[in-house]
């Protein structure tokens, strides 16, 4: 048995790709949802530029797990100990990247059901840096 808060989401992203920057933010409908083995999920569905895309973040203690399920599904890993290897999957094959997370700031207030994420990280395949991230995560009920 599963305990489902409904929250109010609210996430802000920042990319850096070849020099390019974009940035990005919104504000979606979404659940905390508490699993009987005490594990944690912010789940919500990103409706942007027409589309639409179920996300889940992991929230444990030490690591944050993002899985996107759209035209591109990703599993991203965020650990500030070590460098987490992930695939992401495109219409074209599947491409192993490795996280690198740079800072992980977690304010979580389970008894309220609200909490911040701060991300930082950088994405590579082999010896190229496909990119820099930023992400800003709120939710409260």
């Amino acid at each position: 048995m599963s305990e489902v808060i409904p929250v109010r989401v609210f996430l802000a992203t920042q990319m850096v790709q070849d020099g390019q920057e974009e940035r990005y933010s919104f504000e979606e409908d979404g659940q905390l949802v508490t699993l009987k083995n005490g594990q944690r999920y912010l789940r919500y569905t990103e409706h942007q530029a027409g589309q639409v895309t179920p996300v889940q973040f992991r929230l444990g203690t030490g690591a944050v797990q993002l899985t996107r399920n759209g035209q591109v599904k990703t599993r991203l890993t965020f650990d500030k100990e070590t460098t987490t290897t992930s695939r992401y999957r495109t219409p074209y094959g599947i491409i192993q990247m490795t996280v690198t997370t740079d800072e992980l700031l977690a304010e979580l207030n389970w008894p309220n059901a609200s909490g911040s994420l701060h991300l930082a990280y950088r994405l590579t395949t082999g010896d190229q840096v496909v990119g820099n991230y930023q992400i800003e995560l709120r939710f409260e009920a």
